[in-house]
């Protein structure tokens, strides 16, 4: 094999190694809503399903949680999501039953972001939700 070849093999798996072996920040990577991923996440998954909201829009829905602060990810998604109206999760029908739940809801046109915790939940979690228009 030629100097040449054995250094194209060694940059790919050099370049493998690396991909593999991404920190759970980079969950980002597999979100396929085209929001923003919150930069410092602890894992992340994204649903193999569209599922309907309340008003009948079929949406993608991208969960994950971290270990930062609720008031830090919420000032990042506001940040993030300019132009977006802010909902806190006590006002809202969907959130409102649940037992010490505490958060807001960013929406941007159909499209929202969650960030919240339960009573007893040491992580904040955010679910990032991209919706296709009704037809």
């Amino acid at each position: 094999m030629s100097i040449a070849r054995r250094r194209s093999a060694a940059t790919l798996c050099t370049l493998q190694l690396l991909l593999f072996s991404l920190p759970a920040s980079s969950a980002d990577m597999r979100n396929l809503t085209g929001l923003p991923a919150y930069p410092n996440l602890s894992s992340a998954m994204m649903d193999g399903v569209f599922r309907t909201d309340t008003l009948g829009h079929w949406c993608m829905r991208f969960w994950s949680d971290t270990s930062d602060s609720i008031a830090a990810v919420e000032a990042w998604y506001r940040k993030a999501l300019l132009g977006s109206s802010e909902i806190d999760l006590t006002h809202d029908k969907t959130y409102q039953n649940i037992a010490g739940v505490s958060g807001v809801k960013l929406v941007l046109g159909i499209d929202y972001v969650v960030v919240y915790k339960t009573a007893g939940q040491s992580a904040t979690s955010i679910d990032l939700y991209r919706c296709s228009p009704l037809n």
